[in-house]
């Protein structure tokens, strides 16, 4: 049992860890402003995008930061999954 604990934990660290690394290039090429055409970007999107949609989802439903220029729920959800990857570090194995 405590093999499939870490195995479980160890899987679910390393997809944290890929989508904040994709989550992170998507943000930079945010700033270059690299086209929605490119396969790259829509590759990052598709592959980020539904861990950010129930978020924005959310703030749109209490009609939090709207009509900022920023996209908050790309924030939060970047922190929300850090702090998920933490805690997982915490757990004792």
């Amino acid at each position: 049992m405590e093999l499939f604990l870490v195995l479980t934990v160890n899987f679910v660290d390393l997809i944290l860890g890929a989508v904040l690394v994709a989550m992170l290039v998507r943000a930079v090429l945010s700033i270059f402003m690299m086209g929605e055409e490119s396969r790259f970007a829509m590759l990052l999107y598709y592959f980020t995008e539904p861990f950010i949609l129930p978020v924005r989802k959310l703030l749109e439903r209490f009609g939090l930061f709207q009509g900022t220029p920023l996209d908050v729920s790309f924030f939060i959800t970047t922190l929300l999954l850090g702090m998920l990857q933490v805690l997982l570090g915490c757990i004792p194995m």
